[in-house]
């Protein structure tokens, strides 16, 4: 059960995480939220709240048109259009890692070894691509997988 319990706090820790990167995307800066800056970062995702959502953030809103901070936080737990934005996000990182990976692997053979890592340029010396090496190749077995190189990106 404490299992469990630890991965679902790890979730919400991710989600309040995510949270927290969209109200600063809204100009929050530790204060609350703009109504005005949320919609337009909801355009920007070309992502059209539905009239619930709208409703729901109209009543959190004050005459000024901003939302407290953790009226948002609460707001944004359970909402479509938060969940949307940080799908995309997560995309578009997915697809950056990707594509330098892809850069990297020169073989294609599905995972970087030391000797492509060495070709990465002269700014990187021996001691500091043994040390890039240690931290991604999780494994151990000398080759960094996909998902392994990921972890540069989150």
């Amino acid at each position: 059960m404490a299992a469990v319990s630890h991965l679902k706090n790890k979730k919400d820790a991710k989600l309040r995480e995510g949270i927290e990167k969209v109200m600063a995307k809204c100009g929050s800066a530790g204060g609350p939220v703009e109504v005005k800056n949320y919609l337009d970062l909801l355009s920007a995702y070309k992502i059209e709240p539905d009239a619930k959502e709208i409703s729901r953030i109209d009543r959190l809103a004050d005459d000024d048109g901003f939302i407290e901070r953790g009226d948002f936080m609460d707001f944004a737990k359970r909402s479509s259009t938060i969940k949307d934005i940080l799908d995309a996000e997560r995309s578009k990182n997915v697809d950056k890692a990707e594509i330098a990976f892809k850069a990297i692997d020169r073989d294609n053979s599905g995972y970087i070894d030391a000797g492509e890592l060495g070709k990465l340029g002269s700014g990187m010396n021996k001691s500091k691509r043994e040390a890039l090496m240690n931290k991604l190749d999780k494994d151990g077995d000398g080759k960094i997988t996909l998902q392994e190189f990921r972890t540069l990106f989150k």
